[in-house]
């Protein structure tokens, strides 16, 4: 009964075991066979393993080529249906080339033309804006230059008109200085008559006073030219020939001046020889200054004369400031040169001359010959242009 029982189990497993190994279901038919909850498949087997004999395989064996059959199908079916996916993908690949670009594609190239044109349009304007930012430049430059072209010529302007104001001025303040030197020339030049005319009347006076007073001696007694008339001014020691100066004039009239004892002589020259007529003390040039000696002839004749070498700097107050006296020398301040006055001029020699000055018993003047006041005017009247004058040591 029991061995009845174990057949019919075995057949019925063995049927199962066929019928799971040409089924396509996947499940583990191993497992499933192992499945029980009673173990009576367990048992099974181990009976069956008992019973085989050497040419009929055993539960296991036939297991393991059904598993092994399964997994071969298996890769068989995944392997033919790779193939399937791989021919399915070319022919929709070539279906695709055959229809164009997808609509993503057609999207994306769309995308690439707009972003090409897009940095096409920003490039374009880029050119535009570089171009015009040089436009804008060059406009700038332009501006500049004709802005200081402009401000160069304002200025050439403002300082042309600055020296046309200065110009004018300067053309002002010298007309007001010559119109001031004109007044003050006129005004000395009346003063000089004035003075002059004092002077000759003083002198005329003095002479007559002396010529009453006929007093003897002194330089015309020792060189025995009879008794005549001295004329003697304050603190120089001058004689006249009152006999002979009548007779004086520039056609005989001759000058000599020694510089060592700083006296003038005026003689009359005639058939008779030299005659001394007026004898005065002067005051020649000082070192540095000296007198040249020679004999010259009078060239020019002057009632009144300033130096242009040497005087006095005024600023433009009209005060006195201090110098050198030197007109070729202008000190800080000045702004106009005065000379010094030189009546009664006689031009010798150059620049020298015979003029009234200040005559301290010693050189002293620049060159020129000083002759006292009360005398020159004398000698001015009875010499002319072309009188010998001879100057010695």
């Amino acid at each position: 009964m029991n061995l009845a029982l174990f057949r019919a189990l075995s057949l019925s497993g063995s049927a199962a075991a066929i019928a799971l190994l040409f089924s396509s279901c996947t499940v583990d038919q191993d497992a499933a066979l192992f499945a029980s909850g009673n173990g009576a498949g367990s048992a099974t087997k181990k009976k069956t393993e008992k019973v085989s004999t050497d040419n009929e395989k055993s539960w296991s064996e036939k297991m393991k080529e059904a598993r092994e059959e399964r997994e071969k199908e298996r890769a068989e079916a995944e392997k033919r249906k790779e193939k399937e996916l791989a021919a399915k993908k070319k022919a929709d690949e070539k279906k695709a080339a055959d229809a164009g670009p997808s609509f993503a594609e057609r999207m994306e190239a769309a995308r690439e033309e707009r972003e090409k044109a897009r940095a096409e349009a920003e490039k374009v304007k880029a050119k535009e804006l570089a171009e015009k930012k040089k436009q804008d430049e060059a406009e700038a430059r332009k501006l500049a230059s004709e802005k200081k072209k402009a401000d160069a010529e304002k200025k050439l302007l403002a300082e042309k008109k600055a020296r046309e104001e200065a110009a004018k001025d300067a053309a002002e303040k010298k007309a007001r200085e010559q119109r001031l030197a004109a007044k003050k020339k006129a005004e000395e030049e009346r003063e000089a008559r004035r003075l002059a005319r004092q002077r000759d009347d003083a002198g005329s006076r003095e002479v007559a006073a002396v010529a009453e007073r006929r007093s003897g001696g002194g330089f015309f007694s020792r060189l025995a030219v009879g008794t005549p008339s001295q004329y003697k001014s304050e603190g120089h020691k001058i004689f006249v020939n009152q006999r002979l100066l009548g007779s004086l004039s520039p056609a005989n009239a001759k000058i000599e001046v020694d510089l060592s004892e700083q006296r003038a002589r005026i003689y009359k020259t005639g058939a008779g020889g030299p005659q001394l007529v007026i004898e005065t003390a002067v005051s020649s040039g000082k070192s540095g200054h000296s007198t040249p000696t020679g004999t010259f002839r009078i060239k020019e004749k002057l009632v009144h004369k300033r130096s242009t070498l040497y005087g006095t700097w005024m600023a433009s107050s009209g005060a006195t400031v201090r110098s050198s006296g030197d007109s070729r020398q202008r000190p800080y301040g000045a702004s106009s040169f005065v000379g010094a006055e030189m009546p009664y001029w006689m031009r010798i020699n150059g620049g020298i001359g015979m003029h009234i000055g200040y005559v301290p018993n010693y050189p002293a003047s620049h060159g020129c010959i000083r002759v006292p006041s009360a005398i020159q005017p004398l000698i001015y009247s009875k010499v002319g242009v072309g009188t010998s004058v001879t100057v010695k040591q």
